[in-house]
């Protein structure tokens, strides 16, 4: 499934000598690399392109028919209340044109068939009750999904036009889905769809795997380039590139934008060494992972995602390639790492940092309201957890965790659980320090809790697969949710944590669901990793210390859109606007944030990398190619047909102003 090159070194296999980590502080747990601290840079050995990156398209490739259909150079700007081609338009290109660019692109293009088709008539061709049956078993399961060209995880941005049913006469349209995708072995077919879709004024959509929670990857008419089969991976144990005091050398790994969390995890053990990467088995790592910016189980002590990109290929809106890296596109290089995917180009391919093999310690247990544990009470014991924050985050864990009403709204029982709190670099005994005061409070509170299980993992991966379970659970037609980014303020001082807990005991106790994180995006330790963070990561993130995640109200599989749009209206309004308000001026998380969040461009990008971004935007994308919800420059478009606050994707793209 991916080519893994590279040897194993001693650098690789070194113990880390990591003194005991003290709490409370910013002291460096993660130990340092080697770099080059100035003067002379060392000799470059610089990634070399995967062989299917150096299969281009050039203008001598051109004849004059292909140059009119698949060129380069600029597109024309729809004028407002223009609209993106959609299909049965004038204007959509004709069948002989779309096998034409088929021909040109190698026979990569797929017309769009629904996920679900085999389970209805409207698709004779696909109808099948045995895999229709599979594919309903398999719904809920993210790989379903990712291997599948065109459909999402998420079925309320498709329009919910096509699920899985045993009533084989309920409609299935493609709705939201993209109408042909282009599955992606060469720069050269990336080239030609952008060219295509630019000079032929079609809406352009980007699949890696899906995950962002506001559905990126799709769009009613598009073109959609699916990458997730750049999978390759290659280790470089001494990597070395760049130049001035903060070059990196050290060892690295090339991943194609294919590459998902589980893959290089995998990769990484193999060569003894540990990588930044997702929480989730089927997350893309060159995609809209370092794109949003990218938390990790390792960030409290290594930092987000995106601070680990060393470089990149991209594919410009106008079709060019190029390098983005510190000394090749700076700006671009700044805007790819966490600045939103679906908005300056394509990514092919992406080099990140490694670091040594850590061991972890993780610990689980969980409490619930009871006779003798009032709600008071139980949100008392989360006071206790939110004010260890700090020194949770600052000794380098994190902690992974939920809580859930288990009585309807108004709800007074609830449902907390470790999902776990995780310990990088740390024995059990040290965890078990770590955790010890927070434990004694809760006994002081006089909650009781289940018994702690503290488990030792010799490397990262090991802890990854022996801890969080390798589905994660997608598919639900209905579901919403919003996040936001609390900084340390919101947990340090007093008065501003009882206005946090009191947003957070308000949404649940109404019925939302929440997932949190305890995380950091660590400071940087060395002139490397203060370079590699001067990129366009949403500055809350810089100030984070509690991320969490909020599930809106529960909404039947059968719900009407109207039930639907009212709910995420409540979410929106009620709900989210507590957790804003208790924390102003800070943010949220992009790729699992609120579509309908307001002023989403200071929330998610921070206002002066918004206005930064949106320049470069406007210089790299002058015919506004790419589009994406939330994206940078989306203000300026929008899907028609929507009801408020159920944004769909499945409508005609047309420009608003």
């Amino acid at each position: 499934m991916m080519k893994v090159l590279g040897v194993l070194t001693a650098l690789q296999v070194a113990v880390w000598a990591t003194p005991a980590p003290v709490f409370g502080d910013d002291t460096t747990v993660f130990p340092r690399q080697q770099q080059n601290g100035g003067g002379t840079p060392p000799p470059s050995s610089c990634a070399p392109k995967f062989s299917w990156e150096n299969t281009i398209l050039t203008e001598a490739s051109l004849d004059k028919q292909t140059a009119d259909l698949f060129g380069f150079g600029k597109g024309k700007l729809p004028k407002k209340g223009e609209c993106k081609a959609f299909p049965g338009d004038a204007s959509w290109p004709s069948q002989q044109t779309w096998n034409k660019f088929n021909a040109t692109a190698g026979g990569a293009l797929i017309k769009t068939v629904p996920l679900a088709a085999p389970c209805h008539n409207d698709w004779p061709q696909v109808y099948d009750n045995a895999t229709c049956q599979a594919i309903t078993q398999n719904w809920s399961d993210p790989h379903l999904h990712i291997e599948d060209p065109s459909s999402t995880m998420w079925p309320i941005f498709q329009g919910r036009t096509c699920l899985p049913s045993n009533d084989p006469n309920a409609p299935c349209t493609l709705g939201g889905y993209a109408a042909y995708s282009v599955a992606i072995k060469t720069v050269k077919q990336i080239q030609l769809a952008i060219n295509f879709a630019r000079l032929a004024n079609l809406r352009l959509v980007v699949k890696n795997t899906g995950h962002d929670f506001a559905d990126k990857s799709i769009g009613a008419g598009a073109l959609s380039i699916w990458t997730h089969k750049l999978n390759d991976i290659q280790f470089f144990p001494s990597y070395s590139c760049g130049s001035g005091p903060a070059s990196f050398s050290g060892p690295a790994f090339k991943l194609g934008a294919g590459v998902v969390t589980e893959e290089i995890y995998a990769a990484a053990e193999a060569h003894g060494v540990s990588v930044v990467g997702g929480e989730c088995h089927t997350v893309g790592i060159a995609g809209g992972y370092i794109a949003g910016g990218g938390h990790s189980p390792l960030s409290s002590l290594a930092g987000m995602g995106a601070d680990q990109v060393l470089s990149l290929e991209v594919v410009l809106p106008s079709g060019e390639y190029v390098t983005a890296s510190a000394d090749s596109n700076p700006d671009l290089y700044w805007a790819l790492r966490g600045g939103g995917g679906s908005t300056f180009g394509v990514v092919t391919s992406v080099v990140i940092r490694a670091y040594p093999k850590i061991p972890v310690t993780t610990m689980t247990f969980n409490f619930v309201t009871s006779p003798n544990v009032t709600a008071d009470i139980f949100w008392a014991g989360m006071r206790s957890f939110f004010s260890h924050f700090d020194r949770f985050t600052s000794a380098g864990a994190y902690a992974y965790w939920l809580v859930v009403p288990i009585a309807a709204p108004p709800a007074n029982e609830f449902f907390f659980q470790f999902m776990p709190f995780w310990a990088n670099n740390m024995t059990v005994s040290q965890t078990q320090a770590l955790v010890a005061p927070f434990l004694a409070e809760l006994t002081a509170l006089g909650i009781p809790y289940s018994t702690p299980i503290f488990t030792h993992f010799p490397s990262y991966f090991q802890a990854y697969n022996g801890t969080f379970p390798p589905l994660e659970q997608v598919g639900a037609p209905t579901g919403h949710s919003g996040s936001r980014l609390f900084p340390r303020e919101n947990f340090s001082n007093g008065a501003k944590l009882n206005t946090t807990l009191s947003a957070v005991r308000y949404a649940l106790t109404n019925g939302g669901v929440l997932i949190g994180y305890a995380i950091r995006s660590a400071p940087p330790q060395d002139a490397i990793s203060l370079k590699l963070q001067d990129n366009a990561i949403n500055p809350a993130w810089r100030k984070n210390l509690g991320f969490f995640i909020l599930g809106g109200p529960q909404t039947a599989p059968d719900a009407t859109d109207a039930t639907i749009s009212n709910n995420a209206r409540i979410l929106t309004t009620d709900w989210m606007k507590r957790w804003r308000e208790a924390s102003p001026g800070a943010g949220s998380y992009m790729s699992e944030g609120d579509i309908n969040e307001p002023n989403f461009q200071q929330s998610f990008y921070g206002e002066e990398n918004y206005k930064r971004l949106l320049k470069l935007k406007k210089k790299l994308d002058p015919s506004d190619v790419f589009w994406a919800i939330t994206a940078v420059g989306s203000e300026d478009w929008k899907v028609q047909g929507q009801l408020d606050f159920y944004p769909t994707q499945n409508g005609r793209l047309c420009r608003v102003s």
